[in-house]
């Protein structure tokens, strides 16, 4: 089975495309109607995403492993 959607602005355009799909024989259809909102929760933290952090602050990374690793005593003789 295939699937297709459409988005139409108008009743007059829906009900057209009905009777076409009617004459070639399309038998099942999935209404829903858009109902625009306010942006939701989710929406907002993409929005977030979307426009990314400053990162100029952050200073050297190598910098700041060895200082907050310094004192962690790694034995690699094992392997």
């Amino acid at each position: 089975m295939e699937r297709i959607t459409f988005e139409i602005e108008s009743h007059k355009e829906l009900n057209l495309l009905i009777s076409i799909a009617e004459k070639l024989g399309i038998k099942r259809f999935i209404y829903s109607k858009a109902v625009k909102s306010k942006p939701t929760e989710l929406q907002k933290i993409y929005q977030i995403i979307d426009e990314g952090a400053d990162i100029s602050t952050f200073g050297d990374i190598k910098e700041w492993q060895r200082t907050t690793r310094a004192d962690r005593n790694l034995n690699f003789n094992g392997i």
